[in-house]
């Protein structure tokens, strides 16, 4: 999943591997690693919304993800991307 946004007026990507579980936050030059591969509680969670909150540029990045309660490792989720408390991006994938 890649979702492309601005945060101000420096261009932001937010990507997700449904594979490795790995979740990051690019901003500008910069690279926050929201969700660590290697953890366990990466793979294994009993809630259906997962959400992170990071400050750039002054501003505040949330991100937010849903997913299916039912068979969710062969359904899609959703994601929402906020800044400021407005939403930019929405989308919907692995």
């Amino acid at each position: 999943m890649l979702i492309r946004f601005p945060v101000g007026e420096v261009p932001a990507e937010f990507r997700n591997n449904a594979l490795t579980g790995r979740a990051e936050l690019e901003l500008g030059q910069e690279t926050v690693k929201l969700q660590d591969p290697y953890k366990f509680s990466t793979h294994f969670q009993l809630g259906t919304t997962r959400s992170w909150t990071t400050h750039a540029d002054g501003h505040e990045v949330t991100i937010v993800k849903r997913r299916p309660r039912f068979i969710a490792g062969f359904r899609h989720n959703s994601f929402t991307v906020s800044v400021d408390g407005t939403v930019i991006a929405e989308a919907t994938g692995r």
